[in-house]
């Protein structure tokens, strides 16, 4: 389980992961590695967050970590790995406080005020949701509002060698990506683990072509989506980013 504290809206302008060196540079370049790294070990974090602002135990377990002037809350881990979600967790906190490896210069975030979004993604497809903040400051969600976008893929060649893009995912992910290009933070849920977890697989996309896009994901979530309902996901999505 983590959290952040820190401004969204305030981004660095340069790329400050080129000051990291040694040990730490191959534990920063780790944590954006695709495809995810599933063997970084605790002690390799906190060496890293040391060296780039520090870390403070705080109480049950729970650090503080620190990139500058941005702080992040995270448990330590039952082992000595950390889990794949606490990797992205840590890309995407790392990112939006300026220390991707492979940034140039932030581009100007989305406005406060713009809808968050979540994107419900698998094989199959990806459905769109905008998120308008009420009133009272909660994220309601409009009736009917959401964009459906289906995948159409060879299903025998894709699954006979994940780590190649075809031209259909690529039309696929950049259909996506224009779906979600206006607007705020993005929330994305999806189904699988590894290389069969598309949301994976639109990161990396993402990454390597919409990188303003990439850098307003502040979460992904695995989940059982044929069991779960609409409402059931759109609520996931909320929490995800009453906890972001």
């Amino acid at each position: 389980m983590t959290s952040t504290r820190h401004d969204h809206d305030g981004a660095p302008s340069s790329n400050l992961a080129a000051t990291v060196t040694g040990a730490d540079r191959r534990t920063l370049d780790a944590i954006f590695r695709h495809p995810l790294a599933h063997n970084l070990e605790w002690r390799e974090i906190v060496s890293l967050f040391n060296a780039i602002g520090g870390s403070e135990e705080k109480h049950n377990g729970e650090f503080e970590l620190r990139a500058g002037e941005h702080a992040m809350a995270m448990k330590k881990p039952h082992t000595k790995d950390v889990t794949g979600q606490e990797v992205m967790d840590l890309r995407h906190f790392l990112e939006r406080s300026g220390w991707s490896p492979t940034a140039k210069a932030q581009e100007p975030s989305a406005e406060a005020t713009a809808p968050s979004l979540i994107i419900v993604i698998d094989h199959a497809g990806a459905r769109v949701y905008k998120i308008e903040r009420g009133p009272d400051g909660a994220h309601e969600v409009p009736a009917n509002d959401s964009k459906h976008i289906l995948h159409q893929l060879d299903r025998k060649t894709r699954d006979a060698d994940w780590d190649e893009t075809y031209p259909r995912d690529e039309s696929f992910f950049e259909e996506v990506a224009q779906a979600v290009s206006t607007g705020g933070r993005i929330v994305v849920i999806s189904h699988g683990k590894g290389q069969s977890n598309e949301a994976d697989h639109l990161s990396a996309y993402l990454q390597a072509h919409h990188k303003s896009i990439h850098a307003r994901i502040v979460r992904e979530i695995v989940a059982d989506l044929p069991h779960l309902t609409t409402p059931e996901l759109l609520s996931l999505g909320r929490n995800a980013f009453a906890e972001a």
